[in-house]
C-alpha cells in the first residue's frame, strides 16, 4: 500500500507495459487515470482491477494533441484532486511504416512517432508539473525508454530518434523540477513480451540466444521498476536510468555469437 491516497496518470495504460503498471501501481493503492486510446481495454482492464485497492479510470486521449493532454488532466483533478505520479508510457513503434530502412522512412511516420513520442510527453509533462508545482507537494514523472537511445536498431530511424529525444529531455526535466521535489526519471525496458506486441523481424531468434537472463521481460519486471521510482525508496534519484533488460546493456555480444559456458556441472 505504499501509494495510497496518490493519483498516477498512465499514458498507454491499458495494454502492454502499461498495463503492467497499471496493475502495479492499483494493487499498491494508487488511484490511477488511464489515457489510451484503447476503449476496449481500457474497459477490460478497469473490469479485471475492480478489486484493487485503488480506483482505475480512463479518459480516451490523443496524447499528439495538448488540447486533449489538458482535458485528461481535467478529468483526473475532478475524479481524484490531484496528480501525484505520471508514466510516459505510450509510444508509437511498429506501425505505417514506421518501420522502414532510413532511405524509405516516409514523412507521415516521422511526423506520428515525434507526435506520440516526444510531443505527447512535453505536453503530458508540463501539464501534470504544472499541477504538482502548484500543489506544493512534489511529484514523480517516469518515462519509458529504450536501447534504442544508445544503440541503435536497424530500420528504427524515427523510433530511436525519439527515444535519445526522451532521455535528454528526462536530465533537462529533473534539473528544472528539482527545486520543486518533482523528479524525473527514465526507465529503460528490453525486449518484453507483451500481449499485442509485434515481431520486428521475420525469423526472430529466441531470446536464450540474444538475451543474458535467458529469457524475454514480462510487464510486471518493467512495472516493478516504475513502483520503485515512484516510491519513497526513491526519494534522492532523479535524472536517472534503470535498465531492466535482463542485461542487454552489459553485454557487447550476444550469446549466439559470444563463446558458450557449460553450467551442467554445477546443476
Amino acid at each position: 500500500m505504499r501509494f495510497e491516497g496518490k493519483t498516477a496518470v498512465i499514458t498507454g495504460g491499458a495494454n502492454g507495459i502499461g498495463a503492467g503498471c497499471t496493475r502495479r501501481l492499483a494493487q499498491e493503492g494508487a488511484n490511477i487515470m488511464i489515457a489510451d486510446i484503447d476503449d476496449a481495454g481500457a474497459t477490460a482492464l478497469i473490469a479485471e482491477l475492480d478489486d484493487a485497492a485503488g480506483t482505475v479510470h480512463y479518459t480516451k486521449t490523443d496524447v499528439t494533441k495538448r488540447d486533449a493532454v489538458q482535458a485528461l488532466f481535467d478529468a483526473t483533478i475532478e475524479a481524484f484532486g490531484a496528480v501525484d505520479i505520471l508514466v510516459n508510457n505510450a509510444a508509437y513503434v511498429h506501425k505505417d511504416g514506421a518501420i522502414a530502412n532510413f532511405l524509405e522512412y516516409t514523412d507521415e511516420a516521422w511526423e506520428i512517432t515525434l507526435g506520440v513520442n516526444l510531443s505527447g510527453l512535453f505536453y503530458c509533462s508540463q501539464i501534470a508539473a504544472r499541477l504538482m508545482a502548484k500543489r506544493g507537494q512534489g511529484g514523480v514523472i517516469i518515462n519509458m525508454s529504450s536501447g534504442g537511445a544508445t544503440r541503435a536498431h536497424r530500420h528504427m530511424f524515427g523510433y530511436d530518434t525519439t527515444k535519445g529525444g526522451i532521455e535528454a529531455a528526462t536530465r533537462a526535466m529533473a534539473l528544472d523540477l528539482a527545486h520543486l521535489n518533482i523528479r524525473a526519471n527514465i526507465v529503460v525496458p528490453g525486449s518484453t513480451k507483451v500481449d499485442n506486441g509485434t515481431v520486428v523481424s521475420g525469423n526472430p531468434i529466441p531470446p536464450s540466444e540474444t538475451i543474458p537472463l535467458p529469457r524475454q521481460g514480462t510487464p510486471e519486471d518493467v512495472a516493478g521498476a516504475v513502483a520503485f521510482l515512484a516510491s519513497d525508496d526513491a526519494s534522492y534519484i532523479t535524472g536517472s536510468r534503470i535498465y531492466v533488460d535482463g542485461g542487454m546493456d552489459a553485454q557487447l555480444r550476444t550469446p549466439s555469437v559470444d563463446f558458450r559456458y557449460d553450467f551442467s556441472k554445477f546443476t
